[in-house]
């Protein structure tokens, strides 16, 4: 499979046809490519047949490359290429195309049938371009087109007339575009030095815009805007409305509960008049709110929200009430899944009122508020909550009998930077994610992890104390139970004051180990586990390392800001440390060899392996005692055998005389 571009690299080749998958990421599962090199400039694009989408992000593309005839292309994005115009035939010869995305270039209009040809086009993207005149946009599309979505987010218009149409689209996007006010009848534009300043050449009349058809609006981030109450009216049909950083009009809520048929809306940061800084309106169809820093005190939601609960409508899900002073809350909104609290001025836990169980809700985030205990039984009243965020308060105390005993389905439980000395043990089975991180822990009940079978992520860094009571390996230490969490994949246990090195070869499905900002000296692969990819020992006191090479898959070694010696440990960590991108760095990474430290890049081209010196002393200690051994045992031998035979060695036989002595 070949797809063919004429480019010229800038400077350096002349042009030539060649492989566009030699130079951009091509993924022919997704029928997909994609450009994002800033020293290509694409000339022309020639593409197979089954090429769906074409992506050229961050080239520089003054003007869009010529396309050959391609009727299999739906998606063409050109963003952030520094194009100034686009030619009215650009997309002459892509006529299957739905969506196309201009956003982030230096467009200031395009020419009236550029668009014409596209009979398939849904979604039109022209966020952030520099489009100030909307008179100049003719938007002419072929017959019968309706686009699902245009977006003309941050372009700083300044010129629109009663002349200005927009084409018929169903998600209006003008968020960060100089809007002044919104009316029932007109949407006005600030004035910009320079351009026409009266009112009749910066308003666009509402009825321009084909509302009856709209389901989507968006006008956020422009924070002068002041949204008349007729507006309001107008886009009630809109089921999706973005509002945030606006000022909304007395009545606001009214038109929520009575004649919105909104489902989602974003108010966040608004400037909005509430009556007793209480919220309490939720609409008749919605199901996601985000009242975000509108200054509310307090939350009250009924048990009749949304109005309208018949089985087709959407139930009251999701509520964002962050960046408040919400000290209270009262909801009794018992379909609502999803509630994020965060950046309030809560000092005690909420609790719903007596009797009301939310059995829908699985998210509960409450970070970043005044808290400074969790009480008994502070739970029971969320009895299926999966995700519970309580990180960033100063709590000091859980009490035991906080977490029900059985029948709690937490996912993830974050208790990170509190107060917390100590902690309980809870029986939570299907808890996957734990971080305690930021506390002051110096010490775990040996059964902490006995409750926790599931546990995959556990995160404990930077509590200073946490290994007080461990001085050394040999002692008994927390630590040690560990091997209760069969299904652990990340531990973090950075920042931590540890001295020594874990021992942790049973946790098999170990991936991930951060040990950064510790205390360790040495560190030995045989106490790591086999299975291993990420290891961080970055800002320790490690000088040694040994028998890395035992570690097969591991992938990721961080041993910066550590005092390691220029000798042959480190031949077993060389091939990761060269892959480190800044491994250059003589601040980062450096060895010491006596009292003198160098960069460490330089010596890992020479280091060699080391040679147990103490492994031939006993092999040639033991060869000698061989040989003497012989030696002494030939020569005992040998004596044996002399001693044995020596008579024998020594008789001589004499011959027996035939005559007979003459003395006789």
């Amino acid at each position: 499979m070949r797809i063919h571009v004429l480019m010229l690299f800038t400077s350096i080749f002349p042009s030539i046809r060649t492989d566009i998958c030699s130079h951009c990421d091509c993924d022919f599962l997704s029928h997909t490519v994609v450009c994002n090199r800033p020293s290509l400039l694409v000339r022309t694009v020639s593409m197979l047949p089954n090429i769906q989408q074409l992506h050229l992000n961050t080239l520089n593309l003054p003007q869009p490359p010529h396309f050959l005839f391609h009727p299999n292309l739906r998606v063409l994005r050109m963003s952030r290429c520094g194009m100034h115009e686009i030619p009215a035939s650009t997309f002459l010869p892509l006529p299957g195309l739905e969506v196309i995305d201009l956003s982030n270039n230096h467009l200031e209009t395009l020419p009236p049938t550029v668009l014409r040809s596209l009979k398939f086009l849904r979604v039109l993207i022209l966020t952030n371009n520099r489009i100030s005149n909307l008179d100049q946009l003719a938007w002419i599309l072929s017959p019968g087109v309706v686009l699902e979505q245009l977006d003309l987010s941050g372009n700083p218009i300044a010129i629109a007339t009663s002349m200005t149409v927009f084409p018929p689209v169903r998600q209006l996007f003008l968020s960060d575009t100089r809007m002044e006010s919104v009316n029932e009848t007109t949407i006005m534009f600030k004035k910009l030095p320079g351009k026409c300043e009266k009112d009749v050449c910066r308003h666009i009349p509402i009825h321009n815009l084909n509302v009856s058809i709209i389901t989507t609006v968006d006008f956020s981030t422009n924070r002068d805007l002041e949204i008349d109450s007729g507006a309001l009216t107008v886009f009630s049909n809109a089921t999706y409305v973005d509002l945030s950083n606006t000022r909304l009009p007395i009545g606001f809520e009214e038109w929520l509960e009575r004649k919105s048929r909104v489902k989602s809306l974003n108010i966040s940061h608004c400037q909005l008049p509430l009556h007793e800084d209480t919220w309490t309106a939720c609409g008749q169809f919605l199901h996601s709110l985000d009242i975000s820093g509108i200054g509310a005190k307090r939350l009250r939601f009924s048990r009749f929200c949304p109005i309208r609960s018949h089985s087709s409508f959407q139930s009251f899900r999701t509520v964002f009430a962050r960046d408040n002073l919400l000290s209270s809350v009262y909801i009794d909104a018992v379909s609502i899944e999803s509630l994020h609290l965060e950046r309030n001025m809560f000092s005690d836990f909420p609790i719903p009122p007596l009797g009301v169980e939310l059995t829908e809700l699985h998210t509960l985030s409450l970070s970043h508020n005044l808290m400074t205990s969790l009480p008994p039984h502070a739970l029971q009243s969320y009895p299926n909550l999966q995700h519970f965020d309580i990180s960033n308060n100063q709590l000091s105390e859980i009490d035991p009998q906080a977490f029900p005993s059985i029948g709690l389905g937490l996912i993830s439980l974050d208790l990170s930077s509190n107060q917390l000395s100590s902690l309980p043990h809870p029986i939570l089975p299907s808890l996957l994610l734990l971080d305690l991180s930021s506390n002051t822990i110096s010490h775990l009940d040996p059964h902490f992890f006995t409750g926790l079978p599931m546990l995959q992520q556990l995160r404990i860094a930077s509590n200073p104390t946490l290994f007080s009571r461990c001085p050394n390996r040999e002692s008994s230490c927390w630590s040690d139970h560990l091997d209760e969490l069969t299904s652990l994949v990340d531990l973090d246990i950075s920042n931590s004051g540890l001295e020594f090195s874990l021992h942790l070869r049973h946790l098999r499905t170990l991936k991930s180990l951060l040990l950064r900002g510790n205390e360790i000296r040495v560190i030995d692969a045989k106490s790591l586990p086999e299975n291993l990819r990420t290891l961080d020992l970055g800002e320790n006191r490690v000088q040694f390392t040994s028998n890395f090479s035992k570690l097969e898959h591991l992938r990721d070694l961080r041993v910066d800001q550590n005092p390691l010696r220029c000798d042959c440990s480190l031949y077993d960590i060389v091939p990761h440390l060269l892959n480190q991108t800044q491994i250059s760095d003589p601040l980062l990474y450096y060895c010491f060899s006596g009292s003198w430290q160098y960069p460490l890049l330089p010596y890992l081209a020479s280091v060699k392996p080391c040679v147990d010196t103490t492994r031939n002393f006993y092999s040639i200690l033991i060869t000698t005692f061989v040989i003497a051994f012989a030696i002494v045992a030939a020569l005992i031998g040998g004596f044996l055998v002399y001693r044995k035979y020596a008579e024998r060695a020594n008789f001589v036989y004499k011959r027996i005389s035939l005559v007979e002595s003459p003395h006789k």
